[in-house]
């Protein structure tokens, strides 16, 4: 069990993550017109512009990396990383982003530019240097690492996990960012039929967002008296052997699979849960994934359930560091209503994903 002792984001609703979570827990939305990417309107027999989640006043006019880096640097400032990260030697600092999926569909199929390699190639490369200079961290942590999609926020909370608990660091700076917004990755989504229009109005809104956590094990942080905001346990990665686009129907298995063996690795076994945060995103695909799962998950059936997309739109790699945020603020204000939150998340590339988050009031209980 690891501890979270601070938490930033950056979101279409607000910088930070306490206006973020509070937006989107009173039920505002900001959507805009995504004048560069337009969708066809049957029964006005024209065309119209795309609508997403966007963060114009930090991701304006950047695209790709510059974007990525936009972003996570506004959601980074608010754990102070020089703070955070001051004994550089001792930490590592995780980043997952975009794997870059729906583009790559359709490079593969000749109808956009084969550049996915050397898109990987800078994020790989280039973002974590770029990001420390832009929020002037002088003294990088020794371990860093990026990762990529929905699988690889889990991949981290793993490898966070592993490092913390043997000691290697002390803290462990773990993050998302993620944009659907920018014109080739809107375009490719309508392509792909994923993207939700007059015409097909079961796809997703694209959105953008970074978000991060400060993960230290649990003895260390309340030796040194520091404020808690959650529990971390059982992070879990699973995945179908297809994917979203592979003409196979969703049927819960990997998801079940990977969120059972999450609830079994708690001392409770999930007995306690009161809430769950989902990666449902208007995609009657994953929606039917989920509904599968949840016929074999009978412990979850009727639990209240936060879907990030609602408020966001679909975030990709942030949606689960976002959902992590909202379980917080939730747990802070006390509007989630319970100390015990299940939050899952699925990839259109196969790959399904858990983790358990619990209110620092459970301390006291055991």
């Amino acid at each position: 069990m690891l501890a979270i002792t601070r938490i930033g984001m950056v979101s279409s609703l607000g910088h930070g993550a306490v206006a973020s979570c509070a937006a989107s827990r009173a039920g505002i939305l900001r959507i805009s017109m995504l004048e560069e990417c337009s969708v066809w309107d049957s029964e006005s027999g024209r065309s119209e512009p795309a609508r997403g989640h966007v963060v114009p006043w930090v991701a304006g006019g950047f695209v790709d990396l510059g974007k990525r880096v936009a972003l996570a640097a506004e959601a980074l400032s608010e754990l102070n990383p020089e703070k955070s990260l001051a004994d550089s030697a001792r930490s590592a600092f995780y980043l997952a982003t975009s794997n870059d999926f729906h583009r790559q569909l359709l490079e593969q199929q000749g109808l956009l530019p084969a550049e996915y390699a050397d898109r990987r190639a800078g994020y790989t490369q280039q973002l974590l240097p770029t990001l420390f200079k832009a929020v002037g961290l002088k003294s990088p942590p020794r371990i860093q690492h990026v990762r990529f999609g929905e699988a690889g926020f889990i991949q981290i909370l793993q490898e966070a996990t592993r490092q913390l608990e043997s000691g290697a660091v002390d803290r462990c700076i773990i993050g998302g960012v993620d944009s659907f917004v920018e014109p080739q990755v809107t375009w490719a989504l309508n392509s792909l039929r994923l993207l939700k229009t007059p015409s097909n109005p079961v796809g997703v809104l694209p959105g953008e967002a970074a978000a991060f956590a400060v993960l230290e094990p649990l003895s260390a942080a309340a030796r040194r008296g520091a404020h808690i905001e959650a529990l971390l346990e059982a992070p879990t990665l699973q995945a179908e052997p297809f994917h979203r686009r592979a003409g196979k129907p969703p049927l819960g298995r990997a998801l079940t699979q990977c969120i059972l063996a999450t609830l079994e690795t708690l001392e409770d076994r999930g007995a306690h849960t009161g809430l769950v945060i989902g990666a449902l995103n208007g995609d009657a695909y994953r929606a039917q994934d989920w509904g599968y799962a949840l016929v074999q998950l009978r412990r979850l059936q009727g639990l209240p359930e936060w879907y990030p997309a609602a408020s966001f739109g679909e975030l990709g790699a942030a949606s689960g560091p976002v959902g992590l945020c909202m379980a917080i603020r939730g747990f802070a204000r006390g509007y989630s209503k319970t100390d015990n939150v299940l939050v899952w998340t699925l990839g259109d590339d196969g790959s399904r994903g858990s983790f358990y988050l619990r209110s620092p009031k459970t301390l006291t209980s055991r």
